[in-house]
């Protein structure tokens, strides 16, 4: 086994104590889309892109979370670009989508690490896509000596 394959295992290994698995991750990420669908602010935007391709767009992001949580590379999308076309969402919008992706987990996740993992990779994720969407290089001015 090479050292990559090693890794991934002992990283599906970890998850799984944790109760992670590819179950659980289905059944995350729909009760997760039924909030967002629901949510009179993010269901709108949602429904505008997505249409009547929510099983499509709910199969990619199952994908998309068991790549992101068992390795399992079978995720291939481009989330950067697909964000970057939606010209209508706000930065308050990710401060609703982390709200709800949290209220799911405190309702699904089997463990304590589970729900932290994936709080975890959400704020990394809500952050990447903020700055790819909203980044002003001259409100970081005030950063630099």
């Amino acid at each position: 086994m090479s050292f990559a394959e090693v890794h991934r295992e002992n990283y599906r290994r970890q998850a799984n104590a944790y109760g992670i698995d590819a179950d659980f991750v289905s059944e995350m990420v729909d009760g997760f889309y039924t909030k967002v669908r629901n949510d009179p602010e993010l269901g709108p935007i949602f429904d505008q892109v997505i249409q009547d391709q929510w099983a499509v767009h709910l199969v990619k992001m199952k994908q998309f979370w068991r790549a992101i949580a068992l390795k399992t590379g079978e995720y291939h999308g481009r989330p950067m670009p697909a964000h970057l076309k939606l010209k209508n969402v706000t930065k308050e919008h990710f401060t609703i989508w982390l709200r709800l992706f949290d209220e799911n987990l405190d309702e699904v996740a089997p463990s304590p690490e589970a729900k932290a993992f994936f709080k975890d990779r959400a704020r990394n994720i809500a952050r990447s896509l903020m700055m790819g969407m909203f980044y002003d290089p001259d409100e970081d001015l005030g950063a630099r000596p």
